[in-house]
């Protein structure tokens, strides 16, 4: 899934993470399977990718053991799952650098009800911020709080 190089063999941890989530439309497939989307149509409606990148990027994904395919679409695995406070790093940073814009992204915390500023760690309840204890308001999605989607169902 490299953009311009290949890391698949560095010595970095960070240089591996990046050969294989630092892919914008990675990121946009992944969140939108963690906000409950599973079939093919309902990834590349929500993406806006087009049929050849989404399905490249799908199968490039199940190689590096983020998504498994079944009935009737796709599902995170455990590897997939433990992708969510890299998502909410990515929402905390467009908060902090562009607080106005026109999108918006908050994460509650799904036990004591709070937003939460941490990407991993509800600050209020002292809880961890996971697939199934953490809610997300999508402004694109109606601006309705909503649960995750853990994956472990197609």
């Amino acid at each position: 899934m490299p953009l311009r190089s290949n890391w698949s063999t560095a010595t970095c941890p960070i240089a591996r993470s990046a050969d294989v989530l630092a892919d914008p439309w990675v990121l946009l497939i992944l969140r939108e399977l963690f906000s409950g989307r599973s079939r093919f149509d309902e990834l590349r409606d929500a993406t806006g990718a087009a049929d050849s990148v989404l399905a490249r990027r799908l199968a490039s994904m199940g190689e590096a053991g983020l998504v498994a395919h079944g009935d009737p679409g796709y599902r995170l695995t455990d590897a997939g799952r433990e992708t969510l406070p890299i998502l909410h790093a990515y929402a905390r940073f467009t908060s902090t650098t562009n607080p106005d814009g026109s999108w918006g992204l908050t994460v509650s915390c799904g036990r004591c009800g709070e937003a939460t500023a941490s990407a991993d760690w509800c600050a209020t309840c002292a809880a961890p911020l996971d697939a199934d204890s953490t809610r997300w308001t999508r402004r694109s999605m109606g601006g309705e709080p909503f649960a995750l989607t853990s994956g472990d169902a197609a």
